[in-house]
């Protein structure tokens, strides 16, 4: 029961990684350019579309359970990082961006779980990220 607890719970902090960045790549970043652009931020368009593909490449790691001790810290700093500088002026936005940090820092914690991609911990070259 714990693996298959731990398989929902990366699904429930990835999915919507992975949404937000395919939205984001697919014209989404109209909404994120002037934000970053407002910030002082270079070449706002490039950042959104970096910004869309971290999303989704870390959304599909917490999915696939691989590297998700890495990805979770990152992706915990992220929400973190999001929260307090573009959303703290909406308290509700702030907070569950500081929720999905304290997901991702669990997550991070404790692993990925029996299934997962190379069961969490692969050999050889792979194994270099934690």
């Amino acid at each position: 029961m714990h693996d298959e607890a731990l398989l929902v719970a990366r699904l429930f902090l990835g999915v919507p990684f992975i949404v937000w960045g395919v939205m984001k790549l697919r014209g989404g970043d109209a909404k994120l350019v002037p934000v970053l652009a407002a910030m002082g931020l270079p070449d706002a368009r490039l950042l959104a579309f970096l910004v869309g593909l971290c999303e989704l490449v870390g959304g599909i790691a917490v999915c696939l359970g691989y590297p998700v001790r890495t990805v979770g810290i990152l992706l915990g700093a992220w929400c973190l990082l999001t929260g307090f500088t573009a959303h703290r002026n909406d308290v509700n936005l702030l907070l569950s961006h500081v929720g999905m940090a304290g997901g991702f820092f669990v997550l991070a914690s404790v692993g990925s779980g029996a299934l997962a991609l190379f069961a969490g911990s692969p050999h050889g070259a792979l194994g270099v990220l934690p």
